[in-house]
Protein backbone atom coordinates (compact mmCIF):
# COMPACT_ATOMS: atom_id res chain seq x y z
CA UNK A 1 0.00 0.00 0.00
CA UNK A 2 1.35 3.62 -0.84
CA UNK A 3 0.56 6.47 1.38
CA UNK A 4 0.57 10.26 0.16
CA UNK A 5 1.41 13.05 2.75
CA UNK A 6 1.53 16.86 1.35
CA UNK A 7 2.65 19.72 2.84
CA UNK A 8 0.66 22.62 1.02
CA UNK A 9 1.93 25.66 2.72
CA UNK A 10 5.33 27.36 2.17
CA UNK A 11 7.87 25.37 0.84
CA UNK A 12 4.67 23.00 -0.57
CA UNK A 13 6.24 19.48 -0.30
CA UNK A 14 5.06 15.62 -0.84
CA UNK A 15 5.76 12.27 0.40
CA UNK A 16 5.45 8.52 -0.37
CA UNK A 17 5.60 5.86 2.09
CA UNK A 18 5.69 2.66 1.73
CA UNK A 19 6.28 -0.97 3.76
CA UNK A 20 7.78 1.44 6.67
CA UNK A 21 9.96 3.63 4.27
CA UNK A 22 9.79 6.89 2.85
CA UNK A 23 9.96 5.76 -0.81
CA UNK A 24 10.38 9.55 -2.45
CA UNK A 25 10.15 13.12 -1.50
CA UNK A 26 10.27 16.11 -3.03
CA UNK A 27 9.35 20.13 -2.81
CA UNK A 28 7.76 21.88 -5.53
CA UNK A 29 10.21 24.15 -5.50
CA UNK A 30 12.60 21.73 -7.38
CA UNK A 31 10.45 21.19 -10.02
CA UNK A 32 8.62 24.70 -11.02
CA UNK A 33 12.43 26.69 -9.61
CA UNK A 34 10.43 28.96 -7.25
CA UNK A 35 12.44 29.08 -4.52
CA UNK A 36 10.39 27.76 -1.52
CA UNK A 37 7.03 28.09 -3.46
CA UNK A 38 4.16 27.56 -1.70
CA UNK A 39 0.66 26.07 -2.45
CA UNK A 40 -0.86 22.65 -3.29
CA UNK A 41 2.84 20.64 -4.62
CA UNK A 42 0.43 19.38 -7.79
CA UNK A 43 3.74 18.37 -9.91
CA UNK A 44 5.97 17.21 -6.89
CA UNK A 45 3.14 14.16 -6.47
CA UNK A 46 2.99 13.34 -10.47
CA UNK A 47 6.84 13.31 -10.28
CA UNK A 48 6.42 10.83 -6.74
CA UNK A 49 4.60 8.72 -9.08
CA UNK A 50 6.84 8.63 -11.82
CA UNK A 51 9.55 7.85 -9.43
CA UNK A 52 7.50 4.98 -7.84
CA UNK A 53 6.27 3.46 -11.39
CA UNK A 54 2.64 3.60 -10.00
CA UNK A 55 -0.82 5.08 -10.98
CA UNK A 56 -2.79 8.00 -8.95
CA UNK A 57 -5.17 4.89 -7.80
CA UNK A 58 -2.24 2.87 -6.21
CA UNK A 59 -2.93 5.38 -3.23
CA UNK A 60 -4.40 4.26 -0.24
CA UNK A 61 -4.61 7.12 1.85
CA UNK A 62 -3.44 10.77 1.91
CA UNK A 63 -2.45 12.25 4.85
CA UNK A 64 -2.33 16.78 5.19
CA UNK A 65 -0.45 19.07 7.35
CA UNK A 66 -2.55 21.83 8.95
CA UNK A 67 -6.45 22.64 9.90
CA UNK A 68 -5.73 26.43 8.97
CA UNK A 69 -5.11 27.25 5.13
CA UNK A 70 -0.94 27.72 5.92
CA UNK A 71 1.10 30.95 4.35
CA UNK A 72 2.17 30.28 1.19
CA UNK A 73 4.37 33.38 0.46
CA UNK A 74 6.14 35.93 1.88
CA UNK A 75 2.89 38.74 0.93
CA UNK A 76 0.84 36.06 2.85
CA UNK A 77 2.35 37.64 5.67
CA UNK A 78 0.38 40.00 6.04
CA UNK A 79 -2.02 39.50 3.65
CA UNK A 80 -3.82 36.50 4.17
CA UNK A 81 -7.16 36.67 5.84
CA UNK A 82 -6.67 35.41 10.05
CA UNK A 83 -3.21 37.45 9.49
CA UNK A 84 -4.98 40.58 9.09
CA UNK A 85 -7.69 39.75 11.77
CA UNK A 86 -5.67 38.78 14.29
CA UNK A 87 -3.30 41.92 13.54
CA UNK A 88 -5.95 44.31 13.86
CA UNK A 89 -7.98 42.71 16.91
CA UNK A 90 -4.60 41.82 18.89
CA UNK A 91 -4.79 44.72 21.45
CA UNK A 92 -8.75 44.69 22.01
CA UNK A 93 -8.45 40.83 23.12
CA UNK A 94 -6.82 40.00 26.91
CA UNK A 95 -4.01 37.99 26.87
CA UNK A 96 -5.46 35.32 28.94
CA UNK A 97 -7.44 34.50 26.31
CA UNK A 98 -4.56 34.84 23.39
CA UNK A 99 -3.32 31.71 25.52
CA UNK A 100 -6.28 29.86 26.81
CA UNK A 101 -5.54 26.64 24.75
CA UNK A 102 -9.44 25.57 25.25
CA UNK A 103 -10.62 28.63 22.96
CA UNK A 104 -7.88 28.05 20.57
CA UNK A 105 -8.96 24.35 20.07
CA UNK A 106 -12.44 25.66 20.03
CA UNK A 107 -11.50 28.26 17.53
CA UNK A 108 -10.02 25.34 15.29
CA UNK A 109 -12.99 23.15 15.34
CA UNK A 110 -14.80 26.00 14.00
CA UNK A 111 -12.59 26.79 10.92
CA UNK A 112 -12.30 22.77 10.29
CA UNK A 113 -16.30 22.68 10.32
CA UNK A 114 -16.48 25.40 7.89
CA UNK A 115 -14.07 26.42 5.96
CA UNK A 116 -13.11 25.13 2.33
CA UNK A 117 -10.09 23.59 3.21
CA UNK A 118 -11.32 19.89 2.63
CA UNK A 119 -12.89 20.12 -0.64
CA UNK A 120 -10.30 21.81 -2.02
CA UNK A 121 -7.52 19.87 -1.57
CA UNK A 122 -9.80 16.62 -2.36
CA UNK A 123 -10.66 18.56 -5.53
CA UNK A 124 -6.94 19.03 -6.57
CA UNK A 125 -6.28 15.48 -5.72
CA UNK A 126 -9.11 14.48 -7.58
CA UNK A 127 -8.14 16.59 -10.47
CA UNK A 128 -4.58 14.02 -10.89
CA UNK A 129 -6.60 10.50 -10.42
CA UNK A 130 -6.44 10.57 -6.94
CA UNK A 131 -9.73 9.78 -4.61
CA UNK A 132 -8.41 8.11 -1.64
CA UNK A 133 -9.28 8.55 2.00
CA UNK A 134 -8.14 11.91 3.03
CA UNK A 135 -7.10 12.84 6.43
CA UNK A 136 -5.95 16.04 7.61
CA UNK A 137 -3.26 16.54 10.86
CA UNK A 138 -3.14 19.41 12.53
CA UNK A 139 0.45 21.32 12.40
CA UNK A 140 2.36 20.86 15.37
CA UNK A 141 1.30 17.37 16.09
CA UNK A 142 2.60 16.50 12.98
CA UNK A 143 5.95 18.25 13.79
CA UNK A 144 5.79 16.36 17.29
CA UNK A 145 5.15 13.11 15.28
CA UNK A 146 7.58 13.35 12.86
CA UNK A 147 10.38 14.11 14.94
CA UNK A 148 9.50 11.18 17.18
CA UNK A 149 8.76 8.59 15.37
CA UNK A 150 11.65 8.58 13.20
CA UNK A 151 14.00 8.97 15.77
CA UNK A 152 15.98 5.66 17.21
CA UNK A 153 14.69 7.06 20.72
CA UNK A 154 10.99 6.77 20.00
CA UNK A 155 10.41 4.30 22.91
CA UNK A 156 10.52 7.27 25.22
CA UNK A 157 10.78 10.93 23.84
CA UNK A 158 10.38 14.51 25.68
CA UNK A 159 9.31 15.67 22.12
CA UNK A 160 9.28 19.77 21.40
CA UNK A 161 8.26 21.73 18.68
CA UNK A 162 8.98 25.58 17.53
CA UNK A 163 8.47 27.55 14.91
CA UNK A 164 5.95 30.91 13.25
CA UNK A 165 3.12 29.20 13.57
CA UNK A 166 1.13 27.05 12.79
CA UNK A 167 -2.37 26.45 13.80
CA UNK A 168 -2.70 28.95 16.08
CA UNK A 169 0.51 27.62 17.80
CA UNK A 170 4.11 28.15 17.97
CA UNK A 171 5.42 25.51 20.06
CA UNK A 172 4.42 22.79 21.95
CA UNK A 173 5.52 20.56 24.46
CA UNK A 174 4.68 16.22 24.52
CA UNK A 175 5.91 13.18 25.54
CA UNK A 176 6.18 10.42 23.28
CA UNK A 177 6.02 6.90 24.32
CA UNK A 178 5.99 4.72 21.11
CA UNK A 179 2.79 5.80 18.86
CA UNK A 180 0.89 7.78 22.05
CA UNK A 181 2.24 11.69 21.96
CA UNK A 182 0.29 13.57 25.07
CA UNK A 183 1.03 17.16 24.58
CA UNK A 184 1.59 18.81 28.21
CA UNK A 185 2.48 22.07 26.90
CA UNK A 186 1.63 24.66 24.14
CA UNK A 187 2.75 27.97 23.24
CA UNK A 188 0.67 30.12 21.53
CA UNK A 189 1.51 32.19 18.14
CA UNK A 190 1.43 35.57 20.22
CA UNK A 191 4.33 34.36 22.01
CA UNK A 192 6.46 33.18 18.88
CA UNK A 193 10.19 33.25 19.22
CA UNK A 194 9.77 32.23 15.63
CA UNK A 195 8.01 35.21 14.78
CA UNK A 196 10.48 37.29 16.69
CA UNK A 197 12.95 36.15 14.78
CA UNK A 198 11.59 35.84 11.49
CA UNK A 199 10.80 39.99 11.98
CA UNK A 200 14.66 40.33 12.86
CA UNK A 201 15.25 39.28 9.63
CA UNK A 202 12.94 41.31 7.88
CA UNK A 203 14.12 44.18 10.00
CA UNK A 204 17.66 43.77 9.12
CA UNK A 205 16.45 43.99 5.15
CA UNK A 206 16.88 40.13 4.44
CA UNK A 207 14.41 37.76 3.33
CA UNK A 208 11.72 36.89 6.34
CA UNK A 209 10.74 33.06 6.01
CA UNK A 210 14.05 32.67 4.14
CA UNK A 211 17.00 34.33 5.01
CA UNK A 212 17.02 33.41 9.61
CA UNK A 213 19.94 31.55 8.86
CA UNK A 214 21.57 34.63 7.52
CA UNK A 215 20.86 35.98 11.07
CA UNK A 216 22.68 33.33 13.22
CA UNK A 217 25.75 33.28 10.74
CA UNK A 218 26.28 36.71 11.14
CA UNK A 219 25.36 36.61 14.87
CA UNK A 220 28.52 34.62 15.54
CA UNK A 221 31.01 37.46 14.61
CA UNK A 222 30.40 39.28 17.88
CA UNK A 223 32.62 38.29 20.72
CA UNK A 224 30.17 37.88 23.82
CA UNK A 225 32.63 39.40 26.38
CA UNK A 226 32.12 42.47 24.18
CA UNK A 227 30.88 45.43 26.63
CA UNK A 228 28.54 46.87 23.95
CA UNK A 229 27.50 43.17 22.96
CA UNK A 230 26.40 43.25 26.65
CA UNK A 231 24.54 46.46 26.48
CA UNK A 232 22.56 45.70 23.64
CA UNK A 233 21.60 41.90 24.67
CA UNK A 234 20.16 43.71 28.11
CA UNK A 235 18.05 45.03 25.75
CA UNK A 236 17.06 42.04 24.45
CA UNK A 237 16.46 40.18 26.99
CA UNK A 238 13.69 41.99 28.37
CA UNK A 239 11.55 40.75 25.13
CA UNK A 240 10.46 37.12 26.31
CA UNK A 241 10.82 34.89 29.50
CA UNK A 242 10.26 31.59 30.51
CA UNK A 243 7.22 30.21 32.93
CA UNK A 244 7.56 26.65 33.44
CA UNK A 245 6.65 25.44 29.85
CA UNK A 246 5.05 28.57 28.86
CA UNK A 247 7.14 30.80 26.85
CA UNK A 248 5.65 34.80 27.21
CA UNK A 249 5.67 37.73 25.03
CA UNK A 250 6.71 40.75 26.91
CA UNK A 251 6.88 43.59 23.62
CA UNK A 252 2.92 43.60 23.40
CA UNK A 253 3.92 43.25 19.31
CA UNK A 254 2.40 40.87 17.19
CA UNK A 255 3.40 40.43 13.75
CA UNK A 256 4.44 43.39 11.61
CA UNK A 257 4.30 45.53 14.22
CA UNK A 258 7.57 44.54 15.50
CA UNK A 259 9.11 46.36 12.90
CA UNK A 260 7.74 50.15 14.69
CA UNK A 261 8.96 48.69 18.21
CA UNK A 262 12.76 47.34 16.74
CA UNK A 263 12.76 50.59 14.86
CA UNK A 264 11.62 52.46 18.87
CA UNK A 265 14.05 49.93 20.39
CA UNK A 266 16.70 49.26 18.55
CA UNK A 267 17.02 51.67 15.46
CA UNK A 268 20.44 52.74 15.61
CA UNK A 269 22.14 49.31 17.15
CA UNK A 270 24.97 48.12 14.27
CA UNK A 271 23.48 45.46 12.22
CA UNK A 272 25.86 42.55 13.81
CA UNK A 273 24.85 43.63 17.23
CA UNK A 274 20.90 43.27 16.36
CA UNK A 275 22.00 39.66 15.26
CA UNK A 276 24.23 38.82 17.93
CA UNK A 277 21.38 39.94 20.64
CA UNK A 278 18.56 37.94 18.72
CA UNK A 279 20.40 34.56 18.58
CA UNK A 280 21.77 35.08 22.13
CA UNK A 281 17.99 35.57 23.11
CA UNK A 282 17.07 33.19 21.21
CA UNK A 283 19.38 30.30 22.59
CA UNK A 284 18.51 31.42 26.13
CA UNK A 285 14.78 31.13 25.63
CA UNK A 286 14.71 27.63 24.65
CA UNK A 287 17.76 26.77 26.84
CA UNK A 288 15.45 27.66 29.24
CA UNK A 289 12.51 25.54 27.97
CA UNK A 290 14.21 22.69 27.62
CA UNK A 291 15.95 22.64 31.13
CA UNK A 292 12.26 23.29 32.48
CA UNK A 293 10.69 20.59 30.72
CA UNK A 294 13.28 17.94 31.39
CA UNK A 295 12.80 18.89 35.01
CA UNK A 296 8.96 18.03 34.73
CA UNK A 297 9.28 14.53 32.48
CA UNK A 298 12.55 13.48 33.73
CA UNK A 299 13.14 12.70 30.01
CA UNK A 300 16.59 13.06 28.75
CA UNK A 301 16.14 11.84 25.11
CA UNK A 302 14.98 15.09 22.90
CA UNK A 303 13.28 15.09 19.48
CA UNK A 304 12.66 18.55 17.87
CA UNK A 305 11.03 19.53 15.01
CA UNK A 306 10.01 23.14 13.35
CA UNK A 307 11.55 25.67 11.76
CA UNK A 308 13.09 27.25 14.92
CA UNK A 309 15.31 23.78 15.24
CA UNK A 310 16.78 24.80 11.56
CA UNK A 311 19.21 27.30 14.06
CA UNK A 312 22.07 25.04 13.90
CA UNK A 313 24.10 26.61 16.74
CA UNK A 314 20.70 26.56 18.63
CA UNK A 315 20.81 22.72 18.28
CA UNK A 316 24.23 22.39 19.42
CA UNK A 317 23.56 24.35 22.54
CA UNK A 318 20.67 22.07 23.50
CA UNK A 319 22.89 18.89 22.86
CA UNK A 320 25.53 20.06 25.42
CA UNK A 321 23.18 21.12 28.40
CA UNK A 322 24.13 18.75 31.21
CA UNK A 323 20.31 17.53 31.35
CA UNK A 324 20.31 16.10 27.94
CA UNK A 325 21.18 12.94 26.81
CA UNK A 326 20.27 12.61 23.30
CA UNK A 327 19.21 15.01 20.72
CA UNK A 328 17.38 13.76 17.54
CA UNK A 329 16.58 16.92 15.40
CA UNK A 330 14.43 16.17 12.11
CA UNK A 331 16.68 16.85 9.22
CA UNK A 332 15.23 20.07 7.24
CA UNK A 333 13.08 20.55 10.72
CA UNK A 334 10.48 23.18 8.40
CA UNK A 335 7.72 22.91 7.05
CA UNK A 336 8.85 20.71 4.64
CA UNK A 337 8.96 17.89 7.07
CA UNK A 338 5.27 18.23 7.52
CA UNK A 339 4.83 16.19 4.42
CA UNK A 340 6.84 13.46 5.67
CA UNK A 341 5.15 13.06 8.96
CA UNK A 342 1.67 13.08 7.33
CA UNK A 343 2.63 9.98 4.56
CA UNK A 344 3.37 7.94 7.57
CA UNK A 345 0.48 9.05 9.98
CA UNK A 346 -1.58 8.16 7.65
CA UNK A 347 -0.85 4.79 6.82
CA UNK A 348 -0.43 4.02 10.63
CA UNK A 349 -3.98 5.56 10.78
CA UNK A 350 -5.05 2.94 8.15
CA UNK A 351 -3.69 -0.07 10.42
CA UNK A 352 -0.02 -0.12 9.44
CA UNK A 353 2.23 -1.36 12.67
CA UNK A 354 3.61 1.58 14.27
CA UNK A 355 6.70 -0.90 14.77
CA UNK A 356 7.48 -1.25 11.37
CA UNK A 357 8.21 2.32 10.35
CA UNK A 358 11.76 2.35 10.24
CA UNK A 359 13.63 4.89 11.80
CA UNK A 360 15.54 7.62 10.07
CA UNK A 361 18.57 6.38 7.92
CA UNK A 362 19.59 8.39 4.44
CA UNK A 363 17.33 10.85 3.17
CA UNK A 364 18.16 10.80 -0.98
CA UNK A 365 14.34 10.45 -1.97
CA UNK A 366 14.27 12.71 -4.82
CA UNK A 367 14.11 11.40 -8.67
CA UNK A 368 17.55 9.61 -10.17
CA UNK A 369 18.17 10.20 -14.23
CA UNK A 370 19.44 7.55 -16.87
CA UNK A 371 22.17 7.77 -18.83
CA UNK A 372 19.58 8.05 -21.65
CA UNK A 373 18.45 11.39 -20.13
CA UNK A 374 21.49 12.83 -19.24
CA UNK A 375 22.90 12.36 -22.63
CA UNK A 376 20.38 14.15 -24.18
CA UNK A 377 21.00 17.58 -21.51
CA UNK A 378 24.67 16.77 -22.97
CA UNK A 379 23.83 17.28 -26.31
CA UNK A 380 22.61 21.12 -25.10
CA UNK A 381 26.00 21.68 -24.62
CA UNK A 382 28.54 23.93 -26.47
CA UNK A 383 31.37 21.72 -26.90
CA UNK A 384 33.80 24.83 -28.28
CA UNK A 385 33.00 26.08 -24.54
CA UNK A 386 33.17 22.72 -22.73
CA UNK A 387 35.27 19.46 -22.81
CA UNK A 388 33.20 16.47 -22.03
CA UNK A 389 34.47 12.81 -21.05
CA UNK A 390 32.97 9.85 -19.71
CA UNK A 391 34.73 8.47 -16.78
CA UNK A 392 34.55 5.34 -15.34
CA UNK A 393 35.87 5.87 -12.43
CA UNK A 394 34.65 9.71 -11.63
CA UNK A 395 34.89 9.04 -8.26
CA UNK A 396 38.89 9.06 -7.96
CA UNK A 397 39.17 11.78 -11.11
CA UNK A 398 37.11 14.18 -9.00
CA UNK A 399 39.10 13.73 -5.72
CA UNK A 400 42.32 14.26 -7.44
CA UNK A 401 40.82 17.52 -9.30
CA UNK A 402 39.53 18.75 -5.57
CA UNK A 403 43.27 18.69 -4.50
CA UNK A 404 44.55 20.62 -7.32
CA UNK A 405 41.69 23.22 -5.99
CA UNK A 406 39.11 22.57 -9.23
CA UNK A 407 35.69 23.64 -7.74
CA UNK A 408 33.43 21.33 -9.16
CA UNK A 409 29.91 20.64 -8.86
CA UNK A 410 28.40 16.49 -8.00
CA UNK A 411 25.08 15.62 -9.73
CA UNK A 412 24.74 12.12 -8.75
CA UNK A 413 22.30 9.33 -7.98
CA UNK A 414 19.10 10.34 -6.14
CA UNK A 415 18.47 13.97 -4.86
CA UNK A 416 18.51 14.55 -1.25
CA UNK A 417 14.94 15.87 0.58
CA UNK A 418 15.70 19.06 1.94
CA UNK A 419 17.26 22.45 2.86
CA UNK A 420 20.68 20.71 2.94
CA UNK A 421 22.76 19.39 0.09
CA UNK A 422 24.26 16.08 1.07
CA UNK A 423 27.43 15.38 -1.74
CA UNK A 424 24.42 14.09 -5.05
CA UNK A 425 23.46 17.72 -5.55
CA UNK A 426 26.82 19.56 -3.93
CA UNK A 427 29.32 21.59 -5.17
CA UNK A 428 32.98 20.42 -3.46
CA UNK A 429 36.20 21.68 -2.96
CA UNK A 430 39.36 21.70 -1.25
CA UNK A 431 38.39 22.98 2.74
CA UNK A 432 42.25 23.74 2.94
CA UNK A 433 42.10 26.19 0.58
CA UNK A 434 40.92 29.23 1.70
CA UNK A 435 40.66 30.90 -1.56
CA UNK A 436 37.78 28.89 -2.63
CA UNK A 437 36.05 31.24 -0.54
CA UNK A 438 36.16 34.05 -2.58
CA UNK A 439 35.79 32.16 -5.17
CA UNK A 440 33.05 30.64 -4.88
CA UNK A 441 30.91 33.24 -2.82
CA UNK A 442 31.70 35.82 -5.71
CA UNK A 443 31.39 33.67 -8.88
CA UNK A 444 29.54 30.58 -7.87
CA UNK A 445 27.12 30.95 -5.20
CA UNK A 446 26.83 34.98 -5.25
CA UNK A 447 25.62 35.34 -1.43
CA UNK A 448 26.31 37.21 0.86
CA UNK A 449 30.80 37.52 2.75
CA UNK A 450 29.60 36.49 5.96
CA UNK A 451 27.88 33.34 5.49
CA UNK A 452 30.27 29.88 6.13
CA UNK A 453 30.44 27.17 4.31
CA UNK A 454 30.43 23.60 5.48
CA UNK A 455 32.41 20.28 5.32
CA UNK A 456 31.82 16.54 4.63
CA UNK A 457 33.60 14.45 7.01
CA UNK A 458 34.47 11.10 7.06
CA UNK A 459 32.86 9.34 9.70
CA UNK A 460 35.89 7.72 10.86
CA UNK A 461 37.23 11.24 10.93
CA UNK A 462 35.00 12.54 13.19
CA UNK A 463 36.85 12.83 16.25
CA UNK A 464 40.07 14.68 15.10
CA UNK A 465 37.94 17.37 13.62
CA UNK A 466 34.76 18.12 15.76
CA UNK A 467 34.16 18.75 19.78
CA UNK A 468 31.65 15.86 19.70
CA UNK A 469 31.27 14.63 23.19
CA UNK A 470 27.90 12.62 23.30
CA UNK A 471 28.76 11.08 19.32
CA UNK A 472 25.91 12.58 17.88
CA UNK A 473 25.23 11.55 14.87
CA UNK A 474 25.71 14.57 12.32
CA UNK A 475 24.45 12.84 9.22
CA UNK A 476 22.17 15.80 8.22
CA UNK A 477 23.66 19.50 8.80
CA UNK A 478 20.90 20.23 11.16
CA UNK A 479 23.94 20.63 14.29
CA UNK A 480 26.71 22.56 14.30
CA UNK A 481 30.05 22.15 16.81
CA UNK A 482 33.15 23.51 17.54
CA UNK A 483 35.49 22.17 16.08
CA UNK A 484 39.50 20.73 17.17
CA UNK A 485 43.07 22.81 16.11
CA UNK A 486 43.52 20.16 12.92
CA UNK A 487 40.22 21.38 11.87
CA UNK A 488 41.55 24.77 11.63
CA UNK A 489 44.51 23.25 9.19
CA UNK A 490 42.43 21.04 7.39
CA UNK A 491 38.90 22.29 6.53
CA UNK A 492 39.29 26.05 7.46
CA UNK A 493 37.49 27.04 4.30
CA UNK A 494 34.21 25.08 5.39
CA UNK A 495 34.44 26.11 9.05
CA UNK A 496 32.29 29.87 10.30
CA UNK A 497 35.56 32.25 9.60
CA UNK A 498 35.09 33.98 12.98
CA UNK A 499 34.45 31.10 15.68
CA UNK A 500 35.65 28.11 13.86
CA UNK A 501 32.33 25.76 14.12
CA UNK A 502 31.14 23.60 11.61
CA UNK A 503 27.55 22.33 10.16
CA UNK A 504 29.09 19.27 9.25
CA UNK A 505 27.36 16.05 7.74
CA UNK A 506 29.47 13.24 8.90
CA UNK A 507 29.55 10.72 6.49
CA UNK A 508 28.94 6.95 6.78
CA UNK A 509 29.52 4.73 3.82
CA UNK A 510 26.15 2.54 3.82
CA UNK A 511 24.46 6.38 3.20
CA UNK A 512 26.39 7.32 0.03
CA UNK A 513 29.10 4.47 -0.94
CA UNK A 514 30.00 6.69 -3.94
CA UNK A 515 30.83 9.73 -2.35
CA UNK A 516 32.48 8.31 0.59
CA UNK A 517 34.59 6.71 -2.28
CA UNK A 518 35.23 10.39 -3.47
CA UNK A 519 36.31 12.00 -0.21
CA UNK A 520 38.21 8.16 0.99
CA UNK A 521 40.53 9.21 -2.08
CA UNK A 522 40.62 12.57 -1.21
CA UNK A 523 41.76 11.68 2.05
CA UNK A 524 44.68 9.46 0.32
CA UNK A 525 45.88 12.13 -1.81
CA UNK A 526 45.99 15.03 1.02
CA UNK A 527 45.85 13.81 4.44
CA UNK A 528 42.56 15.19 4.89
CA UNK A 529 38.93 13.60 5.85
CA UNK A 530 36.48 15.75 4.26
CA UNK A 531 35.82 18.10 1.77
CA UNK A 532 33.80 21.60 1.37
CA UNK A 533 30.27 20.95 0.18
CA UNK A 534 28.12 23.44 -0.66
CA UNK A 535 24.15 23.58 -2.25
CA UNK A 536 24.46 22.98 -5.76
CA UNK A 537 22.27 26.17 -7.17
CA UNK A 538 23.06 29.71 -7.65
CA UNK A 539 22.02 32.56 -4.41
CA UNK A 540 18.41 32.84 -4.80
CA UNK A 541 17.88 29.35 -6.57
CA UNK A 542 16.90 26.00 -5.55
CA UNK A 543 18.61 23.49 -5.16
CA UNK A 544 19.29 21.69 -8.67
CA UNK A 545 17.32 18.60 -10.06
CA UNK A 546 17.41 17.86 -13.27
CA UNK A 547 20.62 17.38 -15.48
CA UNK A 548 18.85 20.66 -17.27
CA UNK A 549 19.15 22.42 -13.95
CA UNK A 550 22.79 21.38 -13.38
CA UNK A 551 23.92 22.84 -16.61
CA UNK A 552 22.32 26.35 -16.79
CA UNK A 553 23.80 26.38 -13.18
CA UNK A 554 27.67 25.38 -14.73
CA UNK A 555 26.70 27.97 -17.40
CA UNK A 556 25.70 30.94 -15.18
CA UNK A 557 28.53 30.42 -13.01
CA UNK A 558 32.39 29.95 -13.04
CA UNK A 559 32.20 26.46 -11.84
CA UNK A 560 35.70 24.79 -12.90
CA UNK A 561 33.42 21.68 -13.54
CA UNK A 562 30.33 19.66 -13.10
CA UNK A 563 30.22 15.60 -12.81
CA UNK A 564 26.77 14.79 -14.13
CA UNK A 565 26.92 11.12 -13.27
CA UNK A 566 29.62 9.51 -14.58
CA UNK A 567 30.15 12.27 -17.38
CA UNK A 568 32.93 15.21 -16.38
CA UNK A 569 32.58 18.54 -18.31
CA UNK A 570 35.26 21.09 -17.79
CA UNK A 571 35.24 24.48 -19.17
CA UNK A 572 38.24 24.77 -21.68
CA UNK A 573 40.62 27.08 -21.15
CA UNK A 574 40.65 30.18 -23.37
Amino acid sequence: MYYLGIHDGHTATACLFKDGKIIACISEERINRIKEWGGFPKASILELLKIANISPSDIKAVGVSSIFTPIRNIQELESHTLKKIAKYTINFIPRSIIRNRLIRKAFLSLYEMFSYRKEYIKRELENIGIKAKVNFYEHHYIHAFTSHVLSKTRDENLIITLDGSGDLVSGTINIGRRNEIIRISEISNYDSLGEFYMRITQFLGMKPLSHEYKVMGLSAYVDESDKYAKEVYKIFSQFFQVRELDIINKTGCYKSSYLKFFKKKINLIRFDYIAFASQKLLEEIVLQLVKNAIRKTNIRNLALGGGVFMNVKLNYKILMLDEVENVFVMPSCADESLAVGCAIKCAIDDGFPFDNVRTLEDIYWGPYYSKESIEKALSKIDEKEYKIEYVENIEELLAELISKNYIIARFSGRMEFGARALGNRSILANPSNLEVITKINKAIKQRDFWMPFAPTILYEDQDKYLVNPKHHEGYYMIMAFFTKKDAHKDLKSALHQYDLSARPQILIENHNSKYYKLIKRFKEITGIGGVLNTSFNLHGDPIVMTPDDAIYTLKNSKLDGLALENYLILRNLK
